[in-house]
Formats: structure tokens, C-alpha cells, sequence
């Protein structure tokens, strides 16, 4: 399949959770009636994935409704609040899947058979990298996707997991389905964990991964004409594109002095910046706001 780099996202969450959903059916039904809890963690995965794949899908839509009076950015944080909760979901279907299997491994790990085990999980990870595979080219730097993409790979995670477990039932370990399970699930953890960071620090209003505020403060007080700089904000909508927002103390023309700003902050890859330029006889109520930085005294 391919899904051209750049184009709508929508087309490949729709791929995906058509495949998803299909394969749901018959992962959950042979795990329930071969009693394989490999089977079963990848069918409680994919349920969670094809609940995160429609969610990513609603995100999307979502992110594309219009700027309003009221809404003035549109809905662009859906995507990133879809993001967050499939992570939570992710971290929620891992403690289950821990439990089971450590549950099993206390009580003594039933007979599993493997061939049943060994076709659907084979078929799972055809699907299952299909679905990456559209998801990737789609837009691996969305957020929403990327949250997605996580489900996928965990899905792929769980399915050569199920795989080396058929193997393993194949030649009498039957405690192998419990420890596959476990392994499954950390690594699950470890890939979902940057998803849930980034999307936090958009929903915090911190700025994007790699922007620190230090060079854009410095890059502001680099114009000699401005005498400080306050209320200094950096943040994101989508975790990629950073935005900014400032108070300039400077008694020369407001004009000249905006346009150096936004040049030098164009430079440091922020291109969407609201900037208000004040005399320094002014009194702003924001100027004790934690974040001040004055113009070294001349000598």
C-alpha cells in the first residue's frame, strides 16, 4: 500500500482501522478459544488500537474545523489531546497484560496450543506493519499520528511476540505465552513513553521539544534599542511549530524595532511571534511576571 508523504492523514487512519478492525475479530476469537494469553494481549491491544485509531481519526477531523470568534485557533490541540489519551490507553492495556500474565505465571501457566497461535500471529504482523507502514508516510510528525503509529508498532511488538511464543508452546514451554506477555508490555512502555512526554509539553504549554527560551530572550536583547524584555512566552499547538509572544522596552520607533524582532526570531525558527513594544516610562502590569530580563547597565 501507499499513502504519498504529506497527504491527509485521514486516508491512512482510515486504512488502518479497517484492517485493524477486521483482524480484531479473528485474533480475539482464536485467542478466547485456543486460551493463548499472548493471542489475548495482542487482541486486547489491537481493541485498544482500533479505539485509538478512531479517536486519531475524530482528532484529525476535528483539528481541521475553522478558526471562530470564539475559537481563534480553530481545534489544532485535538490532535494532540488525541495523542495524550491513546498514551494513557497504551500504559492502561500494559498494567492489565502485566497482571495477567503475572497471575499466570503464580498459578501455573495453562496449556496453550501453539499452531492456532503461530498463523493468527503471523497474519497480526502483516496487518499490523501494513498499518504502520501508511501511518508512517502519512505524517510521522503529527502527534496524533505518531500516537497511533505507537498502537501499530505495539500491535507488531505483540504479534512477533505471539510468534516466538507459538515456537516455544511448539516445543513444551508452556510458561513462554506469560513471559512473552511481560516482555511485550515493557516494551510497549518504553515506546509509548515519548508520545505521552511530547504531548504533555504541548498540553502544558511548554515549549516543543529542542526550543529553549534562553537563545530567543538573548536573541531579543541583542538589539541594542531594547532595554528589556518581559512577559516572554514560548509555546506549541502541535508540538512541532513553536509560537512566541513578548514585551519590548525600547523608546525608539516601535516599527523598526518589531521588525528586527520578528527577523530575529524568524532566524531561530519561530515565524509566528506577537510582540508589543512599550516606552520604558510605561507601566505594564506585566512587567513582574517572573520572566524579565533588563539590558545590562552602560559603563
Amino acid at each position: 500500500m501507499h499513502v504519498a508523504p504529506g497527504s491527509d492523514p485521514r486516508r491512512a487512519l482510515i486504512i488502518a482501522l479497517v484492517l485493524n478492525g477486521g483482524f480484531l475479530l479473528i485474533e480475539a476469537g482464536v485467542g478466547w478459544w485456543s486460551g493463548s494469553l499472548a493471542l489475548l494481549s495482542d487482541a486486547a491491544h489491537m481493541l485498544s488500537d482500533v479505539a485509538a485509531l478512531a479517536l486519531a481519526l475524530g482528532a484529525a477531523q476535528l483539528a481541521r474545523a475553522q478558526q471562530t470568534v470564539n475559537m481563534t485557533y480553530g481545534l489544532k490541540r485535538a490532535e494532540v489531546l488525541g495523542a495524550f489519551t491513546n498514551g494513557v490507553v497504551l500504559v492502561l492495556a500494559c498494567a492489565w497484560i502485566a497482571w495477567e500474565a503475572v497471575a499466570r505465571l503464580a498459578g501455573g501457566p495453562p496449556d496453550v496450543p501453539g499452531w492456532p497461535v503461530l498463523v493468527v500471529g503471523a497474519i497480526g504482523l502483516v496487518i499490523n506493519l501494513g498499518s504502520a507502514l501508511a501511518l508512517w508516510l502519512a505524517d510521522r510528525n503529527n502527534l496524533n499520528i505518531r500516537a497511533a503509529l505507537a498502537h501499530m508498532m505495539a500491535d507488531a511488538l505483540g504479534s512477533v511476540g505471539a510468534i516466538a511464543a507459538a515456537g516455544l508452546l511448539l516445543v513444551g514451554w508452556s510458561a513462554a505465552d506469560a513471559w512473552i506477555s511481560l516482555g511485550i508490555a515493557a516494551l510497549v512502555l518504553w515506546t509509548t513513553r515519548r508520545v505521552l512526554i511530547d504531548s504533555a509539553r504541548v498540553l502544558l504549554e511548554l515549549p516543543p521539544r529542542g526550543t529553549q527560551v534562553g537563545p530567543i530572550r538573548d536573541a531579543l536583547m541583542a538589539d541594542p534599542r531594547v532595554k528589556a524584555v518581559h512577559d516572554l512566552h514560548v509555546w506549541s499547538l502541535d508540538g512541532i511549530t513553536a509560537l512566541a509572544s513578548a514585551h519590548l522596552v525600547s523608546d525608539d520607533p516601535p516599527e523598526d524595532v518589531m521588525q528586527d524582532a520578528h527577523a530575529r526570531l524568524a532566524r531561530l525558527g519561530i515565524g509566528h511571534a506577537t510582540l508589543q513594544v512599550e516606552p520604558s516610562e510605561a507601566d505594564c502590569a506585566q512587567v513582574d511576571c517572573g520572566s524579565a530580563t533588563e539590558a545590562p547597565a552602560a559603563k
